[in-house]
């Protein structure tokens, strides 16, 4: 099968399944399907929702691997990053003045001003500063573009390997190039069919399976198994996610608030198009989850996704899934306000 073959294969319909059921009144009304995979450190998916071997773009669900590349450059030791700044590299942050304020000291330190950056802008995820935005009318600036972090981290790995600053974007370009090796070395794909695109904010965007992206977080987890690099560079990430959930999303948001779990090891990253990752230890054993909505729901079908997985996999008792902030997106209101209907998960994954 070719490249193109391969990412094709992700639009055909045998590998997503019926995940997502909206309700209104008794009726069920519309319905979202879905894709998941889990796997652990060795590899092997152990449990799954639909096909599982299709590749998808993961969007920024990728970030953790592309932060190993920047510690794994040299960066980190070069300019003295901060596990709180290491966490906003990793993170799809809300644009809150925290996370201004920290990618600012990431570009400091590497010697570069906010004008490096090739990310773009939008009207920041934070309802409060969007709000702020749209009251003020001023322009949104390319610091609150949630991938800010990201970017500021691959500007500090390309000052830290001397390389050119202005093309850091590029996938010819030595950071990217490290990055598709770490993504290659944690999934086992081989380098040249890592399906590279372009993500909204200007960098490559990544395609691999589900079972690659749960393998990969996996190994996350428990990179025990992987070369001495790696593993110093997974356990950074996640000791940096762990210590500073607030960098990984914002405030409200279901990402920060899972990675702020106090149980198993749990860190989680999601990204555009209804994808959703996470990574655990439970019972002493590393698993990762990479899920996928196939009509690229991003708010109800991603989130009743997630928080079906959270209850199956006995992440989160129900009361601490009900706790979400996020969770509210899944009951349907009226315009009067009151609740009509609901958003739930409808699937149970199949053990292997």
């Amino acid at each position: 099968m070719s490249i193109l073959q391969d990412a094709r294969s992700g639009a055909q319909s045998g590998h997503y399944v019926p995940a997502v059921e909206v309700t209104r009144g008794p009726i069920v009304e519309s319905i979202h399907a879905a894709a998941v995979a889990v796997a652990d450190a060795t590899g092997a998916v152990t449990a799954r929702l639909g096909g599982v071997d299709h590749v998808v773009y993961m969007r920024s669900a990728i970030k953790p691997f592309q932060a190993m590349a920047v510690i794994e450059s040299g960066a980190a030791e070069a300019f003295s990053l901060t596990p709180e700044e290491i966490a906003v590299i990793c993170g799809s942050h809300s644009g809150e003045p925290q996370h201004v304020e920290t990618v600012t000291r990431i570009l400091a330190k590497a010697g570069l001003g906010p004008e490096a950056l090739r990310c773009g802008a939008h009207i920041p995820f934070s309802p409060k500063v969007a709000a702020e935005v749209r009251r003020t009318g001023r322009t949104p600036t390319s610091l609150e573009h949630n991938c800010s972090g990201k970017h500021a981290g691959m500007l500090a790995a390309a000052a830290a390997g001397g390389h050119d600053v202005a093309t850091y974007l590029e996938p010819s370009h030595p950071v990217q190039q490290k990055v598709i090796g770490i993504i290659a070395d944690l999934t086992g794909r081989m380098r040249d069919r890592i399906v590279v695109g372009v993500d909204g904010c200007g960098a490559p965007a990544l395609g691999i399976t589900l079972a690659e992206a749960a393998r990969a977080f996996a190994r996350l987890a428990g990179p025990d198994g992987l070369p001495p690099h790696h593993c110093d560079a997974a356990r950074r990430i996640v000791a940096a996610m762990r210590s500073h959930p607030i960098m990984v999303a914002g405030t409200g948001m279901s990402d920060t608030e899972m990675t702020a779990h106090p149980r198993h090891e749990l860190i989680a990253k999601r990204g555009a198009e209804g994808v959703q990752c996470l990574a655990f230890v439970k019972d002493g054993i590393a698993r990762g989850v990479a899920a996928k909505v196939a009509d690229g729901n991003n708010v109800r079908g991603r989130i009743a996704v997630t928080c079906e997985i959270l209850r199956q996999m006995d992440l989160m008792t129900a009361s601490e899934v009900e706790a979400l902030t996020e969770i509210s997106a899944l009951s349907i209101r009226n315009d009067a306000g009151r609740e009509v209907g609901k958003v739930r998960g409808a699937f149970r994954l199949q053990s292997l």
